[in-house]
């Protein structure tokens, strides 16, 4: 089947799904994060803000944001601008001393400015709340908590800033009171900041609500190669997102997806049933998410496929086709659209294998009504659902003509995607070309056909995926093709590997048919030749009087 252009972004993963970063990357995305994070602007009112803070510490905001001395020298300024001698003797309380260093050190910091003789406010230090003023205020609510907790005022300003991050973080995971699982709960900002700290120095990879905030940040593209070394969700298995020397992020939502999303759907704790469909299910998921050790799907991949087609938890007897799978397939072309579904039904009642009968159980009626309205869409039949008394299981069989028409429905659909694919050809043309590949390669040759364009390039193991073979059957099938020109390959080479995409050959087809014209002639010419004696002369007879001619 063709793969589907849809995919899983890190942002649209679980928010508590953990991140290892490259050295590198980790280092400059917190470098760019701890250099600005201090003048991000808080959406707070600055007026109510201010007011609200010097009614609660009684102490003027000049004072809280610049100390003693310095706020009060802002705070004499305030009215209107005045001479040194004029800031002396409004502040007699504080050393001459003191009041021109303090003055030297604002003209410095760009505060205030000199008109003649005489000193006035640059510009209003409290049009707007910051980050860094947001977190003064934490810090001094809370005083001495953060030497306490051996935390710099930056590292509380990092928190300051991710915290309304957490706390959406927390509504999309439900989380509304102190739970016990590691990683999703920080009792206060200081709390967070610690955490930050060991982020920001490697010890513990982040959360994936706290990378997307600060990569949206930063500017950081944390989808490019090399930049996540793996991820889990604590406490499952670590998943690398590299498998064959390629790059599994963003994840690519195909039918696999669909397959998988299923097994997870009917065997919620990850086991798969039955053992004998581990191997191919596994294989699967290394296509899809990268290598991983594990002898059941881990809970990180479930609990992504999860989020993805917003899968309730629910009882067994509750569980249904997604909702989020049946809208894909609507917003397919029609072929595709049609095989999606052939394939999760061919998956369903396991029509790979020889059986005398194909059955499908489950505790959940809904799941086989849903099944059955599969079956009514694609209009080759239906399944009777029946229940016995004594269990709680529902069965349902698939009888032989319904699976018949199925495979007769999949034979028409995958013909009309080729044709649609090689439309530069007449109908005669393309009729020839699917028996020809057909008599050379067999169904995994029209199979690969089948998913292969003019404009749009595809990989071999792609195509090993989208045709069930393996990627050794697919490349060797690719390789004749090439030396018939009936496809050709174009080469991506990158620092870490080297791709080859196929794509369908107009000229190579024309000539690849015309070549089969001419041969099937020929052996017409020698079919209808005829020797010039009777025909009951054996070869020997003619044989000497060819000699004595």
């Amino acid at each position: 089947m063709a793969m589907a252009g849809e995919e899983i972004h890190i942002r649209d993963f679980p928010p508590f799904i953990r991140f290892e970063l490259e050295e590198r990357v980790r280092r400059e995305i917190f470098t760019k994060f701890l250099k600005s994070v201090s003048e991000v602007e808080v959406g707070i009112l600055p007026e109510e803000f201010w007011n609200s803070v010097e009614e609660e510490f009684e102490i003027s905001r000049y004072e809280l944001n610049f100390g003693k001395v310095r706020g009060k020298i802002l705070k004499t300024l305030e009215k209107s601008p005045l001479r040194a001698r004029e800031i002396l003797e409004r502040n007699p309380d504080v050393p001459a001393n003191s009041i021109y260093h303090a003055i030297m050190w604002l003209k410095g910091q760009k505060r205030i400015k000199k008109k003649g003789e005489r000193w006035a406010l640059k510009e209003d230090c409290f049009d707007r709340v910051r980050v860094s003023d947001f977190a003064r205020i934490i810090d001094m609510r809370h005083e001495g908590e953060r030497r306490k907790n051996a935390l710099s005022i930056k590292e509380l300003e990092m928190a300051t800033f991710l915290w309304p991050s957490y706390e959406r973080a927390c509504d999309r995971a439900g989380i509304r009171f102190q739970t016990t699982s590691y990683g999703r709960w920080y009792q206060n900002q200081f709390a967070l900041a610690r955490a930050v700290k060991e982020w920001r120095r490697g010890n513990t990879n982040i959360p994936q609500w706290t990378l997307i905030a600060i990569a949206d940040f930063t500017n950081v593209d944390i989808e490019e190669r090399e930049v996540i070394s793996s991820y889990c969700l604590p406490p499952g298995v670590e998943i690398s997102p590299h498998y064959k020397g390629r790059y599994k992020l963003p994840i690519e939502v195909s039918s696999d997806l669909d397959v998988i999303a299923l097994q997870i759907l009917m065997n919620a704790d990850g086991l798969v049933h039955p053992a004998k469909h581990k191997k191919a299910i596994f294989k699967r998921l290394h296509h899809t998410f990268g290598s991983f050790q594990s002898d059941r799907i881990p809970l990180t991949i479930r609990k992504i496929i999860e989020n993805y087609y917003q899968i309730p938890g629910c009882r067994r007897n509750g569980i249904r086709i997604p909702e989020k799978m049946k809208e894909r397939w609507e917003q397919h072309p029609f072929h595709e659209k049609t095989l999606s579904k052939i394939m999760v039904l061919e998956t369903l009642f396991e029509l790979d294998k020889s059986r005398r009968t194909y059955e499908l159980i489950s505790r959940s009626i809904d799941f086989l009504d849903d099944v059955a309205s599969i079956l009514k869409d694609l209009g080759i039949g239906t399944i009777k659902i029946t229940k016995r008394k004594d269990r709680p299981h529902y069965r349902s069989y698939l009888p032989k003509k319904v699976k018949e028409n199925l495979e007769g429905l999949k034979e028409k659909i995958e013909k009309i995607k080729i044709e649609k694919g090689i439309d530069f050809l007449v109908e005669k043309e393309g009729i020839e070309l699917i028996r020809n590949v057909k008599n050379y390669w067999g169904e995994e040759g029209v199979n690969i056909l089948s998913n292969l364009t003019q404009d749009k390039g595809v990989r071999d193991l792609d195509l090993a995926r989208a045709c069930g073979v393996t990627p050794k059957e697919v490349r060797k099938i690719l390789y004749e093709l090439i030396d018939r020109a009936i496809i050709t390959c174009v080469r991506e080479e990158t620092p870490a590997l080297v791709e080859y995409y196929y794509y369908l050959s107009p000229d190579g087809i024309e000539k690849f048919l015309a070549g089969e014209k001419k041969v099937k002639e020929e052996e017409k010419e020698e079919e209808d030749f005829k020797y010039p004696f009777p025909e009951e002369f054996n070869f020997y007879q003619r044989r000497r009087l060819f000699v004595f001619v």
